[in-house]
């Protein structure tokens, strides 16, 4: 059964599918840090094929000879070859994480410079997966790419439990068709505050022939053009009424790809039906394809494509790419029918922190190498995800109209924040598109659940201006709100999506199995800051003969967490116990397993 939570602490993972919410955050660097724009001797910025680092395992020559090939196809140079010594091709553990793999990528960034290399390569047989990773006293497997993309730590810990948006990663908002402009890696990396966080990638397969012919379909691409179809599989049905929110999220985003498809002229198969494409017993099938997106079938491939050279296609599942040489996983499987880039995951994720297929694909349309597009629209690092191809791969040199037009601008409704804790305000800005003409334009607004958000019902944009804004209130809630503002001019209509939480986020318990006599920690988080002097939290335990916990706990102003002690006694048996938090009408609850 597929579970859905709306905090951005609470989510639920996808084992099942689920979304978490994230709220805006920020992010420091290093200390002593600071990045700078990397140029030729001639004084020109370094080519792309001078910013790759390629990491094959020592122990496995045909990681080496894939490395070569690559490093020769793309003429990278031979100084950024680097050499790993895992104990294991598929994973590696946390206590040799370093000494094995973190340590041997540091010195090689240091011997060609750090702030050089933008996209780190793996190349087949080295490990793409991290267990027993220490999270908030308990373990858990990780994407091993994910944690290079963040080699110096400088998002976070590696022990956090906390998950926020990387800040190369660009919030777009699919319902009200908002998207943030492209940033290039390097442009991003060029400023003096920006964070050396890399774009990992791997050459990998079932064979060091299918790693190395992902090389050689996407230069074929390059050289003749991407030709093909764009196929994007939904499931929830016509979204006229459907708010962006929960797994509607996935259905946006993989409409929004499909308008971008068509607007850059591809032919596009939309499907909103349930049933999978290759679904018996009357399949649709995605034949001549160049590009696809859809969802969703677990740890699962339905033989429904024929994968054009160059073609780019991931699927949004829990286990997408569980193990990208063999298996049942979509990965896997579509790398073994020809697909030249797919992207998944290794372990239960959230669905938040997979790429997003409509911004990736505008980027790709806008010209963006799919290391960049892929990097720029993936939430996290140190979290689930590995992308399968070459990062250098550009299927759309030069982009392709309307989205490589100065004068491509599109209608949208963006909210700034589009996700906000009941009482605090938020604001909606119209764009038009185009100058609004004499006379001015006044734009009507309307929007679901007026209990909870309140707005006016127009919205004047000035003669010449292309964008108004308006402020939204909002009232404090219990429970989670979706609501659908909508603004309309004539015969043009957008809607977007603002999400309501209440103040209180989630219990968790770490660890959640404790044997009877032993104590185990809770934490309380909230979705925003405590207000001024804080806030009291009510504690519960359904049964206190075998777990207590205090009261109360406070969470100090400003803090979005706290910890509290659990003690238990010993049981005759397997025990649950239900621990529970409570504030303003808000109750969340977890389950503590107390053995004998």
């Amino acid at each position: 059964m597929i579970r859905s939570h709306f905090s951005k602490r609470h989510a639920r993972r996808l084992g099942s599918l689920a979304l978490v919410l994230m709220a805006w955050g920020s992010w420091g660097v290093r200390p002593g840090h600071s990045s700078r724009q990397w140029v030729s001797s001639v004084g020109e910025p370094l080519p792309l094929n001078q910013r790759v680092l390629v990491v094959y395992h020592a122990n496995v020559p045909e990681s080496l000879e894939v490395a070569r090939y690559y490093m020769a196809r793309r003429d990278i140079p031979a100084s950024h070859q680097c050499a790993i010594t895992p104990p294991d091709t598929k994973s590696v553990g946390w206590g040799d994480f370093d000494s094995s793999v973190r340590g041997p990528i540091r010195d090689c960034l240091d011997a060609v410079g750090r702030d050089q290399i933008l996209y780190i390569v793996f190349t087949y047989q080295t490990p793409y997966k991290l267990d027993q990773v220490p999270i908030d006293g308990g373990f858990e497997a990780r994407s091993l790419d994910q944690y290079i993309a963040d080699i110096w730590d400088e998002s976070g810990p590696d022990d956090s439990a906390e998950l926020a948006e990387h800040p190369y990663f660009a919030a777009a908002q699919s319902q009200g068709n908002f998207y943030p402009p492209f940033v290039s890696l390097a442009d991003y990396r060029s400023q003096p505050t920006a964070l050396t966080l890399y774009s990992v990638w791997r050459l990998d397969g079932a064979t060091a022939d299918l790693a190395k012919g992902l090389v050689d379909q996407a230069i074929e691409a390059e050289a003749n053009g991407l030709r093909g179809q764009g196929c994007f599989d939904r499931n929830r049905g016509r979204l006229d009424d459907l708010p962006d929110w929960s797994y509607a999220t996935a259905d946006w985003d993989l409409h929004r790809a499909a308008e971008f498809a068509r607007q850059a002229g591809l032919s596009v198969t939309e499907d909103d039906q349930e049933a999978e494409f290759g679904t018996p017993p009357a399949p649709l099938r995605c034949d001549d394809a160049a590009l696809y997106a859809g969802w969703y079938a677990y740890d699962h491939y339905n033989d429904a494509f024929t994968w054009n050279p160059g073609a780019i296609g991931f699927h949004l599942d829990s286990a997408s790419a569980l193990d990208p040489r063999a298996g049942s996983n979509w990965a896997a499987n579509a790398l073994l029918r020809g697909i030249t880039v797919t992207s998944g995951s290794v372990s239960e994720p959230y669905l938040e922190g997979l790429a997003h297929p409509d911004g990736v694909f505008r980027n790709l349309f806008e010209g963006a190498n799919v290391g960049d597009a892929f990097f720029r629209n993936t939430a996290f690092v140190k979290w689930m995800v590995i992308n399968l191809g070459d990062p250098l791969y550009r299927p759309y040199r030069g982009g392709i109209a309307p989205f490589n037009l100065a004068s491509g601008a599109q209608a949208s409704l963006a909210l700034g924040p589009n996700f906000v804790v009941g009482g605090q305000a938020s604001s909606g800005t119209v764009s038009l598109g185009s100058p609004a003409p004499a006379g001015d334009i006044v734009v009507g607004l309307a929007g679901t659940n007026p209990e909870v958000a309140t707005f006016p019902s127009s919205l004047t944009v000035p003669e010449g201006q292309a964008t108004a804004t308006f402020a939204i209130t909002t009232k404090v809630v219990t429970s989670y709100n979706p609501v659908v503002i909508t603004a309309s001019y004539g015969g043009w209509v957008i809607s977007n999506t603002l999400g309501l939480a209440p103040l209180l986020a989630s219990i968790t318990l770490k660890p959640e199995f404790v044997t009877g006599g032993t104590a185990t920690t809770g934490t309380v988080a909230l979705n925003g800051p405590a207000p001024t002097g804080g806030v009291a939290i009510t504690l519960a335990s359904d049964n206190p003969m075998v777990a207590t916990v205090p009261a109360s706990l406070t969470i100090a102003e400003g803090a979005m967490s706290a910890k509290f002690n659990v003690t238990t006694s010993a049981v005759a048996g397997r025990t649950p116990v239900s621990i529970s938090a409570s504030l303003s009408g808000t109750t969340e609850t977890a389950t503590l397993i107390v053995l004998p």
